[in-house]
């Protein structure tokens, strides 16, 4: 409660202290903080379009989450997003531009002595049919299962995508990444697996898949009574090209289906 309400606060500030005539050529793009650095991408390029002659766009740095992009969209053309947009948010009347997907990748522990696996292994380990490092060929220890709630956008995906990763039973759940980082680099974690985002995790945790590519979508939102601004349309033709999708490589991001 506490999280959302210094985001609203800050969003409300800055729709507060923006008069609507300087609003209108001078956008500020907030929202969740890992569409950050592909938002500053997409604007470093989009912004060559004619269509963006009279406008501004900045890049807020720091994150007001998934909500406050959809807040923020109220009043500038976009907010920028975590995930895709429930229903619900739909409802709300807004609508998205995916950008790319932030890949998934899996991540072990320091002392397991492996590093790569079919999807099939990778398969086994979370169903518990392989239970020890050294039926792989690594270290004589047993797994151990590290995953996220059930309703954590980014195992939601893997779920759909893969469903064999459903009903699992872990023998940790942590909420965020970066808990899941720092019990990998814990004594406790140097035998286990886990799965992330994988900017967020150190290149020596990363767990080779063969077979095994997915991400979450993540991107743009704006307000649906802006769907025929010019600029909203140059935008997603310009995020469906070929030329966006060859920039996203250079972030290591998957692109939207």
């Amino acid at each position: 409660m506490k999280k959302l309400l210094v985001t609203f606060t800050l969003v409300a500030t800055l729709l507060l202290t923006t008069s609507p005539s300087r609003a209108a050529h001078d956008q500020l793009v907030a929202g969740a903080g890992p569409s950050t650095k592909v938002a500053e991408l997409f604007f470093a390029e989009f912004c060559k379009d004619p269509a963006c002659a009279d406008y501004h766009f900045t890049i807020m740095q720091t994150s007001v989450k998934h909500k406050g992009g959809i807040l923020s969209s109220s009043q500038y053309l976009f907010g920028r997003t975590g995930r895709p947009l429930t229903a619900e948010e739909k409802a709300l009347g807004k609508e998205e531009i995916l950008l790319g997907r932030v890949p998934i990748t899996f991540a072990v522990g320091l002392e397991t002595g492996v590093k790569q696996l079919s999807l099939k292994q990778a398969e086994q380990i979370f169903s518990r049919k392989i239970t020890n490092w050294k039926q792989l060929g690594g270290k004589d220890a047993t797994i151990i299962l590290i995953g996220r709630e059930e309703t954590e956008a980014l195992y939601s995906v893997l779920k759909k995508e893969y469903p064999r990763f459903r009903n699992l039973t872990f023998d940790k759940v942590f909420k965020k990444d970066h808990q899941v980082v720092k019990f990998l680099k814990s004594p406790a974690g140097a035998h286990a697996i886990g799965f992330g985002a994988k900017p967020n995790f150190n290149q020596y945790n990363l767990l080779r898949v063969k077979g095994f590519s997915t991400g979450v979508a993540l991107g743009l939102v704006y307000d649906l009574e802006n769907r025929n601004h010019p600029i909203i349309k140059a935008a997603g033709k310009y995020a469906a090209g070929s030329a966006w999708k060859k920039q996203l490589k250079s972030l290591d991001m998957l692109p939207v289906d």
